[in-house]
């Protein structure tokens, strides 16, 4: 009897280190994933660059009994509850509230003092032709980081917004037609952080044809661009004036590179897009929905050069 009741005990003795063991496994493994997982879509995108495996990390399901454990306790997928009884909520609010956003508030540690550039997507949603690997389809999000890395070989530093302005407008329960309100938002927090900055860029992308929307030049297609700039506001001249020196120096160096500049307002039209805020701010529709991100890259490449020389000069 004693020697079955050892026997017993030093089974339970080794299912106990056993379990303990996992545990500790698992911390431990959860703990160097989370490590090398980045904390901002901007350094996403940068590693995606560089290595098109790294978000097989992002795409991996750990059903393991820990966080099983742990989602007995809260369900962190289903946080909507917290917003029942919230009718609007400003930036810090959701920073608060909805730990599942992405810093709705502008990091302020990001914007340097000799930040010269800041480039931003009212419409992050938009997309171009085709898809690079694992299926991700290219859109301006993806245009905006390239071009800062175009920017920062041109001697200029940019700072792309990277918080997600489609989950904010969720949020707040705001259809499409407030996506410039919402943009606002996180725009008035950049300028407002850093005064160094020389030119601001919203980067759309159009809706025309593939020939209105391709120019080859240096034997390599290239997505045309076109400047808008809203009528609606007092200091609209000055918006034109900045745009009208940069488009200026596109037609010198690349003609046919860029469709012009449109300014709208009246009956039907925005008319601001938010460069009421400053005589910096343009907006830029890169391409449209039938370029490639290739094609898109290869303006990236002509612009970033009058960029820099605009800045620079």
């Amino acid at each position: 009897m004693k020697k079955a009741k050892l026997k017993r005990r030093f089974k339970y003795r080794i299912i106990g280190y056993a379990f303990i063991m996992y545990i500790v496994y698992q911390l431990t493994f959860n703990t160097i994933i989370n490590y090398k997982l980045v904390n901002t879509n901007e350094e996403f995108i940068k590693i995606l660059l560089i290595d098109s495996n790294y978000h097989m990390l992002y795409e991996k399901n750990a059903s393991t009994l820990m966080t099983k454990l742990f989602s007995k306790i809260v369900n962190v997928n289903e946080p909507v509850s917290l917003l029942n009884n919230i009718f609007y909520l400003k930036p810090n609010k959701i920073n608060e509230q909805m730990a599942y956003v992405n810093n709705p508030k502008i990091d302020t540690s990001k914007l340097e003092k000799e930040t010269e550039v800041f480039l931003y997507n009212t419409h992050q949603g938009e997309t171009y032709q085709g898809q690079v690997n694992y299926s991700i389809t290219p859109g301006v999000m993806m245009a905006s980081y390239l071009l800062q890395e175009k920017l920062l070989k041109n001697n200029v530093k940019a700072l792309v917004m990277d918080e997600n302005i489609i989950e904010y407008m969720n949020i707040n329960n705001m259809n499409h037609a407030k996506s410039y309100e919402a943009s606002r938002v996180f725009l008035k927090e950049a300028l407002d952080k850093n005064k160094s900055l020389k030119l601001v860029i919203d980067i759309h992308r159009d809706s025309i044809s593939k020939e209105s929307s391709t120019v080859i030049i240096n034997n390599k297609k290239c997505a045309k661009i076109l400047f808008v700039i809203g009528e609606e506001y007092q200091t609209y001249k000055q918006n034109l004036e900045m745009t009208e020196k940069i488009n200026k120096k596109i037609d010198e160096k690349y003609p046919g590179l860029s469709r012009g500049i449109m300014t709208k307002g009246g009956k039907g039209n925005n008319g601001i897009y938010n460069q009421d805020l400053s005589p910096i701010i343009t907006l830029l529709e890169l391409g449209s929905e039938e370029n490639t991100i290739d094609e898109v890259l290869n303006t990236l490449d002509l612009i970033s050069e009058i960029i820099g020389e605009y800045i620079n000069g």
